[in-house]
């Protein structure tokens, strides 16, 4: 089975895995950019470019998890309080070393959304569509973490190496531009001291962890 099919099966009947997704998984399946996992052996994680030399670009681990495992992190984070959570919410990339992730999550109305979870409880829908998060990963930020969500109106760093290969890639296949910033195409992400917010994945989430 491809990587992309492997991923897709993994998904719940209310998700699928966008039509961008199966195609960037493929250009890594094609290009053998992967890693192997040493917490669940076997399983392989996607990258952006060679495991081996220089870090290029955004560094960004894809593994869509299991039924069992999306369960565990759910109730991790609301200690049971949402029963069908495993449908509801499915992580499938590390995007952080602080341990911050990358997600699935169906709404209240049913719509498929990419959200962030955040090692220290950061929480909020991340862009309005898969090609804008394709698009976020091709700046150039270190992580989709730190820098890239606290400030998102300044660019990367200009000694990080930008991702040439991705970015030809992506511009090649959506006739995508790059932008400069995260805030271009990344929503705000409320702090993890926020008191209130109009974003509907940290009230849900704070709605569910009370």
């Amino acid at each position: 089975m491809s990587y992309a099919g492997e991923m897709k099966a993994r998904l719940p009947a209310t998700m699928s895995l966008p039509a961008e997704f199966e195609a960037l998984f493929d250009w890594i399946e094609a290009n053998d950019f992967f890693m192997a996992s040493q917490r669940f052996p076997g399983d392989r994680l996607g990258m952006l470019g060679p495991a081996e030399g220089p870090e290029l670009g955004t560094i960004i681990l894809f593994r869509v998890e299991t039924r069992e495992q999306a369960q565990e992190t759910g109730d991790l984070w609301f200690r049971g309080s949402v029963p069908d959570i495993a449908d509801r919410l499915v992580v499938f990339a590390r995007t952080g070393g602080d341990g911050s992730h990358v997600a699935f999550w169906i709404d209240d109305q049913g719509r498929q959304q990419i959200v962030h979870l955040g090692s220290e409880g950061q929480v909020g829908i991340l862009t309005a569509t898969p090609l804008d998060f394709l698009r976020l990963l091709a700046i150039g930020y270190e992580e989709i973490s730190g820098d890239c969500l606290e400030a998102p109106d300044e660019p990367p760093d200009d000694q990080l190496v930008v991702n040439d290969s991705y970015r030809s890639w992506l511009t090649a296949r959506y006739s995508a531009t790059i932008p400069r910033t995260a805030s271009e195409v990344m929503n705000h992400i409320p702090g993890a001291l926020a008191e209130a917010s109009s974003d509907p994945f940290w009230n849900w989430v704070r709605r569910h962890q009370k």
